[in-house]
C-alpha cells in the first residue's frame, strides 16, 4: 500500500477512535447501549428493562426487544415497560399493543411503536399504515441488527430519515496471474517466447464515504477514493522488469436508493438503485495500452438496477442486478459497459457483530478506442468475499463501527488475455447516528 494512502487512512481511523473515546469519556448524556442514541431525545419511544443487575433504558421498542433477547429472554427480566407513542404514558410491555411497518420511523428499524391498547394502535394504522401485533409477535419480528450492509453490492433496506453515516479506511488489491480466456497462467511462463508481458498489478488506496436518509424510503450516498496503482511488466522475453505507476484521486460515486416496496414486518424489501460516477479521476492517454492504470473513466457514467433484501431470523440476505453505461470520453476512449449481479448472506449473532459471505459476477463489454473495438478487453469475473462487522463503541449519540472484507476471484473468463487472480481487502471505520426528528 502506498505510504500516502496508508497515512491518510491511519489518520482518519485514529481520528474516529480518539473522537469516540473522548466522546464516551466526556459525554454525560445517557444513551442507548445498543445504538448510542440519546435517550432524552427519544422519550416518546423510550423503553426500560429491569433484571437482577438493575434497570436499563433503550431508545425504543426494537432495541428493548434486542436487549431482552440477548439478556436471556423475557423470563430473565422482572419488569419491562414501554411508552404509549400517542400520550407518553408508561405501559407494561407485555400488555401493550404494537404497530409495525407504518410510514413513521420514530427510533430504530424495524419501526415497532407501542400503544396502551388495540384501539390506539388501530387508529394509528388507519392514519399511517402498518400492522397491529402483540408483544410475542414483536419479539419474533426483531433480529439482532435492523439491517446489514454488503460491501460489494447494495442493501435494499432504506435507512430511516435523518440517518447519517460517514467513514474512512484503506483498501488494497493485487493481481498476479495472466488470464488467457478462463485459464490462469503464471506471468513468468506466459512471457516465454514473447518480447513482453504483464507480471503484476497492485492497487492501494484510501476510501471515504458518507450517506444520509432523506426520507424513510430514499437515501443518498457518496464514495471517494485516492488511488496508488503500480503495473510491473516483463520485457526482453522476461529478462527485465519495468515498473509504471500512477496515483491520484479516483472517480466519485453518487448513489440514490429508493425503496419501492417492503412488507409490514420490515423483513422483505425491493429497492431501486440509481447512480452517477463523476469524472474526478484523471484519464491519461499515456496509459492507453494499460487501462488498469487509469484513475478514472474520463467521463460521466450512469448506473441503474434493482436490489432485494430479506431477513430470516438472525440472517440477512441481499441480491442485486445492475447495469452501468460508460459513454465515450473526450479522448475517444470508451470503457466497456458492465452488468453486475450479486448476492450476500449475513449472520448477526448479536447486535454488535456480523459475519458475512458475498458473491458477485461482473460482465464487462469490449472497450473501444476511436470507434474501434479493443479485442483483448472486457470479459467476466466472479468474486467471493468474506466480511466481518463489529460495532465497537456507542458514543456521541451514535455508534462507531469497524468493517473488514477480504476477497478473491472465484472464476474469471477474459477476452484474449488480461491480469487476474490475486486477492483484495478493504477496511472501514465509520460513525452512524440518526438526527432526531421527534425532539420537543
Amino acid at each position: 500500500m502506498g505510504m500516502k494512502n496508508f497515512c491518510v487512512s491511519a489518520v482518519a481511523a485514529a481520528v474516529f477512535f480518539v473522537a469516540g473515546a473522548m466522546g464516551a469519556a466526556a459525554d454525560e448524556r445517557p444513551g442507548c447501549r445498543l445504538c448510542g442514541m440519546y435517550l432524552d431525545v427519544y422519550h416518546r419511544t423510550m423503553a426500560t428493562a429491569v433484571n437482577k443487575d438493575g434497570a436499563e433504558s433503550t431508545c425504543g421498542v426494537a432495541d428493548l426487544l434486542r436487549l431482552v433477547d440477548e439478556g436471556g429472554g423475557v423470563g430473565a427480566f422482572s419488569k419491562l415497560t414501554v411508552h404509549d407513542f400517542a400520550n407518553g404514558r408508561e405501559v407494561d410491555a407485555k400488555e401493550a399493543s404494537y404497530v409495525i411497518g407504518s410510514e413513521v420511523v420514530p427510533d430504530m428499524v424495524p419501526n415497532i411503536i407501542a400503544f396502551t391498547g388495540e384501539e390506539g394502535a388501530k387508529k394509528f394504522v388507519a392514519e399511517h399504515g402498518g400492522e397491529v401485533i402483540s408483544f410475542g409477535q414483536a419479539m419474533n419480528s426483531v433480529s439482532p441488527m435492523g439491517m446489514t450492509m454488503p460491501t460489494r453490492i447494495q442493501s435494499a433496506v432504506p435507512p430511516p430519515a435523518g440517518a447519517l453515516s460517514f467513514g474512512a479506511g484503506p483498501m488494497y488489491m493485487k493481481m498476479d496471474e495472466v488470464m488467457v480466456g478462463s485459464d490462469s497462467v503464471d506471468p513468468a511462463q506466459f512471457v516465454k517466447g514473447k518480447m513482453m508481458g504483464p507480471k503484476e498489478m497492485e492497487t492501494s488506496g484510501a476510501m471515504f464515504m458518507a450517506s444520509y436518509g432523506i426520507t424513510n424510503r430514499t437515501s443518498v450516498s457518496v464514495k471517494m477514493t485516492h488511488l496508488d496503482k503500480t503495473m510491473e511488466m516483463y520485457t526482453m522475453g522476461g529478462k527485465k522488469v519495468t515498473t509504471t505507476t500512477n496515483n491520484g484521486l479516483g472517480d466519485t460515486e453518487l448513489t440514490l436508493r429508493h425503496n419501492l416496496w417492503r412488507d409490514n414486518l420490515y423483513s422483505r424489501f425491493l429497492t431501486l438503485q440509481a447512480g452517477v460516477t463523476l469524472p474526478t479521476g484523471d484519464f491519461d492517454t499515456a496509459f492507453l495500452d494499460q487501462p488498469g492504470l487509469q484513475l478514472g473513466l474520463g467521463t460521466f457514467a450512469v448506473t441503474g438496477g434493482l436490489i432485494g433484501s430479506m431477513r430470516a431470523g438472525d440472517f440477512w440476505f441481499h441480491t442485486q442486478a445492475s447495469y452501468t453505461l460508460k459513454p465515450e470520453n473526450s479522448d475517444d476512449y470508451k470503457f466497456g459497459d458492465t452488468v453486475t449481479i450479486g448476492g450476500a448472506a449475513h449472520y448477526t449473532p448479536t447486535s454488535d457483530f456480523m459475519l458475512g459471505a458475498e458473491v458477485d459476477g461482473v460482465w464487462t463489454g469490449h472497450s473501444e478506442y476511436q470507434g474501434t473495438e479493443i479485442a483483448r478487453s472486457g470479459g467476466f469475473r466472479s468474486t467471493v468475499a468474506g466480511l466481518l462487522y463489529w460495532r465497537f463503541l456507542t458514543a456521541l449519540g451514535g455508534n462507531f463501527n469497524l468493517m473488514l472484507s477480504v476477497a478473491t476471484p472465484l472464476y474469471e473468463d477474459m477476452n484474449d488475455y488480461a491480469m487476474g487472480g490475486g486477492w483484495s481487502w478493504k477496511g472501514l471505520v465509520s460513525f452512524k447516528r440518526r438526527l432526531p426528528l421527534f425532539e420537543e
